[in-house]
């Protein structure tokens, strides 16, 4: 059997940190013991594509293919990606992707990205939304947009979509301007991160950010937004966040992120995108398809198959069809959670967060998937000096992982919610639950910091930004490492 796979990795402009996920996927993956199974690694090609035209991607897809590579991880934009995808079709050798799902059914294609819509209908019917308008780009196809005037035509909603992707910043202001006349004051936003903060930016140069505005942002990554200069304005601002970055498998990947060297890996010195989160699932994605095909004793080979990709007529890779099926057989839980596939190659049984920004920051009111559609929850603000008013309430308690304080356990991957973690803290916030009588969930701060104020901005960060500003309850807080010492707030007392 194979110890090595040879997979290609295709990466675009500006995705220098999808890259560096990728990067650190494959590193992780070829030097983590697997007591279990005979280990393998991967072996990555990789091609960074300056320009996405036509034909700067056959000639990578070419190359690739004739070093016999057995699946193809590649970002595309709407200039390559029928290229792209029409090669692994026509060739059978399968793309996994993170790139906007497309519309077209392609055998051989893996889409990570969930699809929004479904909870962004959802949202729209939540807010009982029939005038707005919709902002949005071509970069990611016309999927979103059709939806929204498919759903508009059953409604009677009165829609206004404008295209912006060719204004430039005087260009939004004037058409922020514009809408204001017509008293337009929800929007849903569609748009390429950069141009989405460019406009987002504009919007508060023109004082469109105050209270009666609400700004719906359809992309999976919330947190991934600047936001702090809304945070103030008033305007109600909502999205959706793929990546929960207090689950422990993102925690532990956090902890080896924050120690990358910056230079080498470009991207690291912020959390990963909801891009790269993507990026490092398909890495995973990848391994558990030829672990599937190990277990099977299925030895796929391109030997004999990796000549001309432009022959005619295309000759196809006789095992592509194997690595298709384990591909799309894998059931896992990545950084973006639940990771499956239907036949067509599409995520199902996915969980979104629904986020709202307040005037404290950013705050979960919900969440959405296939099942249950949209569900809000109530979020409990604040305690009360009576302990009697805290029963029956769940306390979140947040700390950052350090030990021996706060530690995964070995084999956490058993367990659920607070039995997955161990240390002084954790026994201690177990004895006070039990002396007081609450419930409590523990909580790992995302950005692994105690907490320090920017002096630009004013935000406060880490654990004293998610106690300020209203995210958590209480905070355990390791503050004199030379004896066992701890502090416990009330958020009341701030």
């Amino acid at each position: 059997m194979h110890g090595a796979y040879p997979s290609c990795g295709l990466f675009i402009r500006n995705t220098d940190q999808e890259y560096t996920a990728f990067r650190l996927a494959i590193f992780l993956h070829n030097t983590s013991p697997n007591a279990t199974e005979a280990p393998f690694n991967l072996i990555p090609h990789v091609d960074n594509i300056e320009t996405a035209n036509s034909f700067a991607v056959t000639n990578a897809f070419c190359s690739q293919y004739s070093r016999g590579v057995f699946a193809i991880f590649g970002l595309y934009d709407k200039r390559s990606v029928n290229t792209l995808t029409s090669f692994c079709g026509a060739l059978h050798i399968s793309l996994v992707t993170p790139s906007f799902p497309t519309e077209t059914e392609g055998q051989f294609t893996l889409q990570l990205r969930p699809s929004i819509k479904g909870a962004l209908l959802s949202l729209l019917d939540h807010y009982d939304w029939n005038r707005f308008v919709f902002l949005y780009d071509t970069d990611r196809g016309y999927a979103v947009l059709q939806s929204i005037m498919e759903r508009a035509g059953q409604n009677g909603w009165q829609v206004s979509a404008i295209c912006v992707e060719s204004f430039n910043e005087a260009a939004y202001r004037r058409l922020l301007e514009d809408l204001d006349r017509r008293q337009e004051r929800k929007y849903v936003i569609d748009l390429e991160p950069e141009r989405l903060q460019n406009i987002l930016e504009q919007a508060v140069s023109v004082g469109k950010h105050v209270k009666g505005y609400h700004y719906i942002i359809a992309n999976l990554g919330f947190k991934d937004i600047s936001l702090e200069r809304f945070m103030h304005g008033g305007a109600n601002v909502t999205g959706f966040q793929l990546v929960d970055f207090g689950r422990p498998i993102v925690i532990q990947l956090m902890q080896r992120w924050n120690k990358l060297d910056q230079r080498e890996y470009p991207g690291s010195e912020s959390p990963p995108k909801y891009t790269s989160s993507l990026t490092y699932d398909g890495v995973l994605v990848m391994a558990e398809a030829f672990r599937t095909l190990r277990r099977q004793k299925i030895d796929i080979s391109r030997r004999g198959n990796a000549g001309d990709c432009l022959a005619n007529p295309a000759a196809p890779w006789n095992q592509g069809i194997d690595m298709e099926r384990a591909l799309k057989q894998v059931h896992i839980q990545g950084l973006t959670g639940n990771v499956q596939f239907d036949h067509y190659g599409r995520r199902v049984n996915y969980t979104m967060d629904v986020f709202e920004l307040k005037s404290n920051g950013p705050r979960k009111i919900g969440y959405w998937n296939d099942i249950d559609k949209l569900v809000l929850v109530h979020n409990e603000n604040g305690l009360s000096n009576d302990s009697s008013a805290m029963e029956n309430r769940t306390v979140i308690v947040t700390t950052i992982m350090e030990g021996p304080y706060v530690m995964l356990k070995k084999n956490w991957e058993l367990y659920e919610g607070n039995d997955q973690y161990e240390g002084y803290c954790v026994d201690l916030a177990s004895e006070i639950a039990k002396h007081i009588g609450i419930k409590y969930k523990i909580s790992i701060v995302p950005d692994g910091k105690y907490g320090a104020r920017d002096p630009e901005t004013k935000i406060w960060n880490g654990m004293v930004g998610e106690l300020v500003y209203g995210v958590k309850s209480l905070k355990f807080l390791q503050f004199d490492f030379s004896c066992f010492s701890f502090l416990l707030f009330d958020i009341q007392h701030k």
